[in-house]
């Protein structure tokens, strides 16, 4: 496990339990205490966590994100946060679609932003799980939309399905456009595991994927990765993501894509 992607985890779970033991985290992550504390030591450097004696507690910065973890489930919530920067990210992602193109679009207020970009596009093929999302493309009359089969989860506005079934099996998508709870250099990331395996399954499906993903999700931390960058062609953000991490991700071979 890469260390960026082993802190990125403690942090996660600092979000859930508000404090750690180092003697905790080296049996979770099978490492050594010297590890541990280095990997603490350097978290609380970037200030997101305080030491205390044999271990440490979450910042208010850290603690916040968790809070806002169920905040996701307000759907109505979510979808007006960073509305402004989803919407130009979805203008800048929509000109990667072409007319007659079959694309896949996950669920989300992100996704949602995206179908509604959509609008002037003919002859869409359009796959996804999200309720919202076919809600939008199937405003148009020259769109075809299929949404896929599973769970219905209201929360979040989607249907979910085990990543073994066969649902996508004898479907050829060019493209998944996929909106995400974290990004950080070590991959994609959701903050539950179905999710994060239905969004594998999705990119394995495609042949190329492209993630949606405003500049607070580059600030933000999950438990659960989908891949890594090796298994992604293109991230589209927009101009107030962190430069360090735009850096880290474009030197794995990614196209990161500014929106305007």
């Amino acid at each position: 496990m890469l260390k960026i992607e082993r802190q990125q985890r403690i942090l996660a779970l600092m979000q859930e339990t508000n404090a750690v033991t180092v003697r905790d985290l080296a049996q979770a992550f099978s490492i050594s205490p010297i590890t541990v504390r280095r990997d603490l030591l350097e978290l609380g450097e970037k200030g997101l966590l305080a030491r205390t004696h044999g271990g440490a507690v979450a910042s208010t910065e850290v603690l916040a994100e968790g809070n806002a973890r169920y905040e996701m489930y307000n759907y109505a919530e979510r979808h007006h946060q960073q509305s402004a920067e989803k919407a130009a990210i979805a203008e800048c992602a929509a000109q990667y679609i072409s007319d007659g193109d079959s694309i896949l679009i996950n669920a989300g207020t992100t996704a949602h932003a995206l179908a509604q970009a959509l609008r002037g596009h003919q002859d869409l093929h359009v796959i996804t799980n999200g309720l919202t999302v076919a809600a939008a493309a199937g405003q148009s009359r020259l769109a075809h939309v299929y949404v896929l089969a599973g769970r219905l989860d209201t929360r979040k506005q989607a249907t979910i399905e085990r990543a073994d079934n066969d649902t996508l099996s004898g479907i050829q998508i060019r493209e998944a456009f996929l909106g995400v709870h974290a990004v950080s250099a070590a991959g994609i990331f959701m903050r539950d595991s179905e999710d994060a395996a239905m969004n594998r399954a999705f990119i394995s499906a495609a042949s190329r994927a492209t993630v949606l993903a405003d500049h607070t999700k580059l600030k933000a931390y999950a438990s659960f990765r989908i891949c890594a960058w090796d298994n992604v062609q293109r991230l589209v953000t927009d101009p107030g993501a962190d430069p360090d991490v735009v850096a880290a991700i474009r030197a794995q071979g990614v196209d990161v894509v500014i929106s305007g």
